[in-house]
């Protein structure tokens, strides 16, 4: 892997949060309020630096002044989306890491970002996805979470919204746990918080 910033021992407690890159203004708000208040917690938030869920969540671990990484579909020479290339720089300035498996670079080919999302669902201990319709390639992060044995978290939308099917899908087959509030996933993962 290619890592631009630092990777430490604390990013082993992590969480990753996903999403579509085109949420409504209430996947926006939860992305960055999860992202906010896990990081106050100690986790280090996880994601793609992809427009939508995963920009905000990264952007509320930096306004937590917690630590946050972003795992790439491109080369770390070839930050895509253009435009968080400031946002990419001040994970990499002291509060996270970049990391790619690509050459430096390397663009933002397609076959990129389902392959990157393996490695978001392997280096946390669990995804919550955040607002996700019926073909996002956040529920490939959540179906690949299930198989390295990872909890799977769900921010439920409204029960009439396509931005929410896959999200919903993936509660009412039992692979992901409905997230209400920051408790719903303390009461899993938070042990492993606390020592």
């Amino acid at each position: 892997l290619y890592v631009k910033g630092e990777l430490c021992r604390a990013d082993q407690v992590a969480i990753a949060l996903v999403g579509t890159r085109r949420p409504s203004r209430y996947g926006s708000e939860q992305a960055f309020r999860f992202g906010l208040l896990l990081a106050q917690t100690g986790f280090t938030v996880v994601s793609g630096l992809a427009r939508g869920i995963d920009a905000q969540a990264h952007r509320g671990a930096l306004a937590a002044g917690g630590r946050t990484v972003a795992v790439l579909g491109s080369g770390l020479g070839e930050i895509y989306p253009p435009e968080h290339a400031a946002l990419a720089d001040e994970i990499a300035a002291g509060h996270g890491a970049l990391v790619s498996e690509f050459p430096m670079r390397r663009g933002p080919e397609a076959q990129n970002f389902p392959a990157r999302n393996r490695i978001v669902a392997a280096m946390t201990l669990g995804t919550l996805v955040v607002e996700a319709p019926a073909k996002s390639g956040a529920l490939i992060t959540a179906h690949l979470a299930c198989d390295y044995n990872r909890e799977v978290f769900v921010v439920p939308g409204p029960i009439d919204g396509p931005a929410f099917g896959g999200s919903h899908d993936l509660i009412k087959t039992g692979r992901g746990k409905l997230v209400q509030s920051l408790e719903d996933i303390l009461d899993e993962l938070g042990e492993v918080v606390a020592s």
